[in-house]
Parts: structure tokens; sequence; C-alpha cells
């Protein structure tokens, strides 16, 4: 019997669950389309989901990771997890969730669930880390990626930065961002230098508050590129047709886990001011926002 891909075992504890894509899609605060896709392997979950799809569909984060890691070599999902994207994405959750536990401390829900979404991150991680240890010995199996391996790597690599303090205060961004716990995070970076903050869920919402909003009322946007319904390349499009002159010329800056030059030039071309990579560097983004600013 051949494995299952992601999309047809979501699928398939969908019907067993009773569930129509509708209703799971409600369920996950998602639209039913981005159900479709994952079912037709057109797209897959973001990590940040699994703990709630576990739960929902009735199965662990493991069985759900173990699928993922298990799908044949040359299926679409697989070739996708191989991107950077699919590296940086959960790195991204792993450090936001860390600092937005900081502000928790009185929310034991709120920090369960940074927690959850935390485990998920590392455990997917740990997953790519030994195949990628495996490749480096020809892809033959080999001995799991030891601890004293990974504490080498990070005490190589890794530098300390002294945070430096920006005051935005008066300033309202806007974040454009799909995944709610991406917003969150963003949502509490920009909090700290004292700027309001709102959110739109896709290029469609922005483009919906844009419009609707007074002449300056947004001092900046905060745009994810890969997004439902209309992404950030199309959205940033549509801003810089807009009648409005000062509406058409607000500051955007391209936030993604799409590292490639292809997209940052993407980016640049669709009318975007500057780039920041996923997971966000603080510092790096407090000084893009004040230089644009």
């Amino acid at each position: 019997m051949s494995k299952m891909t992601v999309g047809e075992y979501i699928r398939t504890l969908r019907i067993q669950n009773h569930l129509t894509q509708a209703s799971l899609a409600e369920m996950l605060h998602i639209t039913d389309k981005a159900v479709s896709k994952w079912e037709r392997d057109i797209s897959y979950p973001d990590i940040s989901l699994f703990p709630r799809l576990a739960d929902i569909l009735g199965v662990t984060v493991s069985d759900l990771l173990r699928v993922c890691v298990d799908e044949s070599p040359d299926s679409q999902l697989t070739q996708f997890f191989r991107t950077s994207h699919d590296i940086r994405t959960p790195i991204h959750i792993i450090l936001g969730c860390t600092d937005l536990i900081k502000g928790a401390v009185d929310d034991p829900d709120r920090i369960n669930r940074y927690l959850d979404a935390i485990r998920t991150s590392g455990q997917y991680l740990l997953e790519k880390c030994e195949e990628i240890h495996k490749a480096a010995q020809g892809g033959t199996p080999g001995e799991p990626l030891k601890p004293e391996d990974l504490d080498a790597y990070f005490h190589k690599h890794t530098e300390k930065s002294e945070s430096r303090q920006f005051d935005f205060s008066g300033k309202r961004i806007l974040v454009v961002e799909d995944i709610e716990l991406n917003r969150e995070i963003a949502g509490e970076i920009i909090k700290h230098t004292g700027a309001e903050v709102e959110f739109a869920e896709d290029g469609a919402i922005c483009l919906e508050k844009l419009e609707k909003a007074p002449d300056g009322y947004f001092d900046m946007i905060l745009m994810d590129l890969s997004m439902p319904n209309m992404d950030g390349f199309e959205a940033t499009r549509r801003i810089r047709q807009m009648d409005h002159p000062v509406k058409s010329q607000i500051p955007i800056v391209a936030v993604s886990a799409n590292v490639s030059e292809v997209d940052r030039s993407a980016a640049i071309t669709a009318g975007m001011n500057t780039f920041t990579e996923k997971p966000i560097s603080i510092d790096h983004l407090y000084e893009t926002m004040s230089r644009l600013f």
C-alpha cells in the first residue's frame, strides 16, 4: 500500500471526523480555499497550525510531522519543504514566541499556546536537521544528529548584540500577514516602540483598510508576500496605482521567509520600498522603519 501524501492524510481524517472543508477552515480561522489546496497537495499547512490541526483531527503533531517526512522524495510537498522558506518559518515562530512569552507571565493559556508552537517548530526542524545530516553522509541512513553537534554549530555562529531603543510613538503601522501567530509576533515587536498596530489577513483586506482610512492614517505597511486571496505583490502594485497621492506613496516593507534574489527583486519591482527577512531581526526591522520614517 502506497504512503499517503499530507493532503490525502488530512482529507481522510477530515472525512472521518465528519467535517467539511469549510467547517475545518472555520475552526482553524483560515479560508476553505486553503484547506482545498492542502488536500490537492498544492500547498501545505503552516507549521504554526499543526497543534490546532492535530487536535481537531484527533491525531498528534508527531503524526502530522511523520507524514511530512515520510512522503516520497519526488513529491511536490517534499520538494517544497526543501526550500529555505520552510526552515526560516519555524525559526521565526520559535524566536517570536520566545519574545512573546516574556510578556505573558500572567497568562498561562497564552504561554502554553506559545510553548506548543515552539515544540512543534522544534520537532520539525529536528527532522530537517536529521535529513541534512543523512544527505551529508551520502544519502545513507546514519546516526541522528547529536546535541553536541548543534551546540558546536550555534557556538560558532551565534553573535551577541544589544538592542537599540527606538521610539515610534504616534505612528500607526498596518501589518499584513495571513498567519495569526505571525501577526501577533510582529504586533508585539512593533508595540515595543510605542507605535500603534492594526492588522490585515491578506492583500485584499489591506487594500480595503487603506482605501477607507483617511490620508495619513497609516504611516507604514509591513507586507507579507505569500498570502491567500491576494498576495503582497499584487496588493503593493494596486496601492502604487491608487489615485490618492498620499496613500499611493506609503512606505511598504516586505517581510517574508522567501529570501531568494528573485523574491527580493520581485518585491522591489512591485513597488515595495525594501525587504526584511523572517525570522525577523528586531534591530534590523527597527532600523529599516526608522530610515523610511
